[in-house]
């Protein structure tokens, strides 16, 4: 109900809770050199549904099931 007027951030590592946005990122970072660099990227559609796959532990056959009805199908 939060998000219905309002713009919600969330940063979560539960596939539950991040397959209720209507959009996602996926944000990485990486050690490099002493320096830590920071990537933000969107994700949609088959993208989105392999992303909310490897938060749910992997890209196989169960997972990618689970992602696609977590997300209504998508």
């Amino acid at each position: 109900r939060l998000g219905r007027d309002r713009q919600v951030l969330c940063v979560t590592h539960l596939p539950q809770v991040a397959a209720c946005a209507d959009r996602h990122c996926v944000v990485s970072k990486l050690a490099q050199g002493g320096r830590t660099h920071s990537d933000v990227q969107p994700v949609a559609g088959a993208a989105r549904v392999q992303e909310i796959a490897r938060m749910l532990g992997g890209a196989c056959g169960t997972s990618l099931a689970h992602a696609q009805a977590l997300l209504g199908g998508v």
